[in-house]
């Protein structure tokens, strides 16, 4: 096989197949061999064992092939570690053709696709996930350094922007030559339907031979005539091995391989399609192919992300002769000097989430409070007046609102923020913490925290908080249209006002005009103000969708005193009421077996309100008792 594909008469067991002249594409197609010989190799281990000797033995051994979360392309080096992402295939291939170019000396490592035997996340927010468990898994902790190809680097992206979430430094990020979703996704219908399986697999074979010239026409026409008969997919893959319209490695997949193959693009796809970026606190550096970019500005990350910092670095080749020698060889260097020239990251401004709401008197323990899901601390104002003049009250603001920041993307980040300011007003001594709807779960972490450290609470007060694990609201694959969907009711509801949006519509939609729907019907209920943009929503519909994407597994228990508060959601029926409040109570006391319940009036947002909110404060005096929370000089 390595004479015919490098044109030699004779190879030793000890010859390095690049030093004989191999590279990427030799490679690749060495790959295809393997596999119609039955043996199994990945193009990480042709890299990685280059010589003859190795490679059988590689493969005699029964290792090679195998599927790996993290592949190592360099271990060796003491800098911090990079991380390329895989790209639209999921594939390896280009992490050891780019790795041998970087210089410097620190370990290099990919991040490969989810495995065929792992289910396939739908949005770039689970993928993201994903890749960062993978990530740290081999370096637990900060500073991170990322790159990633074509759609690999808009995930890329999405990593670093949880990272930043989860209080982590990113010191680097790089897009090679990857374009700004709205440019690269062909929308989202082209992912969907009853036969996306099928005319995936046609797409891409005609889209290879259309690339083909006049070699490519009677290939073309077959497909064509394929399309017409609508097959199902594994008749469909029959009759294009039938027609020889397979191409590379793909006429050497099994039948699995390649539904795996093609069903993990569409998961890519629909995940691209369905997914908004925002704004990093960190530059990012965008490797720009300099042929074939027709002309798009900064590939469409400056129009996306106006305030972003970027810095636009051309290279030579096209979007996949950048990945081939010769021009792999000036990518490679390329990143080497940026990262080179990298100042240490300081990582995010420090957010500053303590809201004074009533300031009280000395003697009482104050009230510390967590807003829901997206929500500001005013909500809290009704109960500040409920418990009367004598209580500090304070809100925890969530980062994000802002529209400039990150939001916490894990419930323990910002239970940490939220301790840091505490401690810092209010060093020592008792205090009461009050969580709403997702703030609950923020309270929760807070409270069991606070006792580790030794810290008393006075009171634990959960407010219509769904339990931890699966079952809930929370922690579920949205995509940004699906928390709009979910924002769009949570308004509603609180309002009491029909925002008017057609639900079909809405779905269909681009999320620029998502926003600009939900903008307008917020304008037209007196909501927001006419002067107002529809940017004016991005910190709320971003710090919202975070906080419905995120998971809460409780590692601390908390012990000490604990109220539910349960209402009745006005969407649902008397058994369904029941339904929820029993999951929710269970969950709960699962937790925390000391948890006192009392049902209270109203529904999720009328109970922060006059006049449900009296009969709350009501029942929290009552439940502590008014020296219970004083402070004892």
């Amino acid at each position: 096989i390595w004479c015919e594909l490098l044109g030699l008469e004779r190879v030793g067991r000890h010859d390095n197949f690049f030093e004989l002249g191999g590279h990427s594409l030799a490679a690749i197609r060495l790959l295809d061999k393997l596999n119609k010989a039955h043996l199994s190799a990945s193009i990480n281990d042709v890299f990685q064992q280059p010589s003859l000797m190795a490679l059988a033995a590689l493969l005699d051994a029964g290792r090679a092939g195998q599927p790996q979360t993290v592949i190592t392309v360099r271990a060796d080096g003491a800098g911090t570690p990079l991380f390329l992402v895989h790209e639209f295939s999921g594939l390896d291939f280009y992490f050891p053709v780019l790795g041998q170019h970087l210089p410097g000396d620190f370990p290099v490592y990919g991040l490969p696709g989810v495995p065929h035997n792992q289910p396939q996340p739908r949005t770039l927010e689970c993928l993201a996930r994903y890749q960062v468990e993978q990530l740290r898994s081999v370096q637990p902790h900060g500073p991170y350094r990322l790159a990633g190809w074509s759609f690999g680097g808009v995930l890329a992206f999405e990593m670093a922007s949880q990272l930043l979430g989860a209080d982590e430094v990113v010191e680097f990020l790089g897009l090679i030559d990857s374009y700004a979703p709205r440019l690269a996704d062909q929308g989202k219908a082209r992912w969907q339907g009853p036969r996306a399986l099928e005319n995936q697999l046609l797409h891409n074979c005609m889209s290879f031979w259309r690339s083909q010239g006049e070699a490519g026409d009677a290939p073309l026409a077959r497909l064509q005539e394929l399309e017409a008969e609508q097959a199902d997919f594994a008749s469909l893959i029959a009759r294009c091995r039938e027609h020889h319209v397979l191409y590379g490695l793909w006429s050497s997949m099994s039948d699995a391989q390649l539904q795996h193959y093609f069903e993990r693009e569409l998961a890519h796809g629909y995940a691209m399609a369905h997914y908004r970026v925002a704004a990093l606190n960190l530059p990012i550096h965008l490797f720009r192919a300099e042929q074939g970019s027709d002309g798009v500005s900064s590939l469409g990350w400056r129009e996306a992300l106006p305030g972003q910092v970027l810095l636009d670095i051309g290279v030579p080749g096209d979007h996949r002769s950048m990945m081939q020698d010769p021009h792999v060889a000036a990518l490679g260097k390329a990143i080497g000097q940026a990262l080179e020239r990298l100042q240490p990251a300081t990582g995010q401004a420090v957010h500053q989430p303590l809201v004074a709401i009533q300031s009280g008197q000395p003697g009482h323990a104050p009230v510390f409070c967590m807003p829901g899901a997206g929500d500001s601390v005013t909500s809290f104002v009704g109960l500040a007046e409920a418990l009367g003049p004598d209580w500090p009250l304070y809100g925890l603001q969530a980062r994000g609102l802002d529209g400039s920041s990150v939001p916490h993307s894990t419930v323990e980040a910002a239970a940490e923020c939220h301790m840091r300011a505490i401690e810092a007003l209010y060093p020592q001594g008792p205090l009461n913490l009050v969580g709403h709807s997702f703030g609950g779960w923020v309270a929760h972490a807070m409270a069991a925290r606070f006792e580790a450290k030794g810290r008393q609470v006075r009171s634990l007060t959960l407010i219509d908080s769904e339990a931890p694990g699966e079952g809930g609201s929370c922690g579920r694959p949205y995509t940004f249209g699906e928390a709009l969907e979910k924002l769009i009711q949570a308004l509603q509801l609180s309002t009491g006002k029909a925002l008017g949006i057609e639900p079909q519509a809405f779905a269909e939609a681009s999320d620029d005009e998502q926003l600009r729907q939900l903008h307008a019907a917020m304008v037209r209920i007196g909501l927001l103000p006419a002067r107002s943009s529809p940017r004016a929503l991005d910190g709320t519909v971003r710090t919202f969708a975070t906080a419905l994407r995120t998971r809460y597994q409780p590692g601390l228990s908390y012990s000490g005193p604990a109220g539910l508060v349960l209402v009745d959601d006005p969407s649902l029926d008397l058994a369904g009421n029941a339904r929820e409040q029993a999951a929710m109570r269970a969950g709960w006391r699962a937790l925390m077996p000391q948890l006192a319940l009392w049902q209270g009036p109203g529904d999720h947002f009328s109970i922060l309100k006059v006049p449900d909110v009296f009969s709350l404060a009501a029942w929290w005096h009552d439940g502590q008792a008014l020296q219970h929370g004083k402070v004892t000089p």
